[in-house]
């Protein structure tokens, strides 16, 4: 069975996701004074979607794993990744309004999202798994929020050493994404029933 990390506050009642949100909310203000939310041929950008692709960074980074930068959750099992209609939920906004911010975002470089793919039942076609989506240290360079960040990452080592022993996990096993780890684990059976050669 799997086991999410027991917590009596959510993500995003973290110092640094609610100083990420702050930061947003001071460049709302002024987004055309903010170089940062200008486009990448130097205009500005309507208000509406900054407002949308605040929402959205604000989630990200609300439900971010801090050592890793990844999207999810801890779990006894591994990490569970967040679908892109997982993240559109949080953030209140239809699926086609999150995936147009994010195309915004990973154009300016402050997130990155690669697609792992693996065999469906360990066998059979190619299947697309659940996208790996990390914020990256350009934004929070960008936005001034590196140096809190690191120091939040820090911190969160005391937590994930604790999650370790409670469930009896190594610690990169707890980071690692449950898809990918039940990928290495049917590629490891596969190789141990392979017999020898002659």
């Amino acid at each position: 069975m799997t086991q999410a990390a027991p917590t009596s506050k959510t993500r995003a009642d973290r110092p640094f996701a609610a100083l990420n949100r702050a930061r947003w909310s001071q460049y709302l203000e002024t987004p055309s004074e903010q170089a940062a939310l200008l486009s990448q041929c130097g205009r500005a950008t309507q208000k509406r979607f900054l407002k949308d692709i605040a929402k959205l960074m604000s989630c990200l980074v609300d439900n971010m794993e801090l050592r890793t930068r990844k999207i999810g959750m801890t779990t006894s099992n591994g990490f569970f990744l967040y679908t892109w209609e997982t993240i559109a939920k949080k953030c209140d906004l239809p699926l086609w309004r999150v995936k147009q911010c994010a195309a915004r975002v990973i154009e300016n470089g402050w997130l990155e999202s690669t697609q792992p793919r693996g065999m469906k039942n360990g066998q059979g076609e190619y299947v697309c798994l659940a996208s790996i989506k990390r914020v990256t240290e350009k934004y929070f360079d960008v936005f001034g929020l590196l140096a809190p960040y690191v120091e939040a990452a820090k911190a969160t080592t005391k937590k994930l050493v604790r999650e370790s022993k409670q469930w009896g996990v190594a610690i990169k096993y707890i980071l690692t994404p449950i898809t990918l780890l039940d990928k290495f684990r049917r590629r490891k059976q596969a190789h141990s029933k392979t017999p020898p050669p002659n």
